[in-house]
């Protein structure tokens, strides 16, 4: 029991936490718009993009090592 309300409040929270990056995530692209010159823009956008796209797949792979650590722990038990 303990542990499903554990799992119901994480997914709760990776839900809230996805919905606040992708309002930064706006939020930055309307800064660039705003102060960067637009002839440079789509630089530091795709430059911006790159950095979440390695920053994901980074949080993906620290995720699957858990999910790894933790499948090994219950077959050696």
């Amino acid at each position: 029991m303990l542990e499903t309300v554990r799992k119901a409040l994480m997914a709760l929270t990776l839900i809230v936490m996805a919905v606040a990056v992708f309002g930064l995530y706006m939020a930055i692209n309307t800064i660039i718009d705003y102060f960067i010159y637009y002839r440079y823009a789509p630089i530091y956008k795709a430059l911006m993009n790159l950095a979440v796209i390695v920053l994901s797949i980074y949080v993906l792979n620290i995720m699957l090592q858990e999910r790894r650590g933790d499948s090994e722990e219950r077959k050696s038990t």
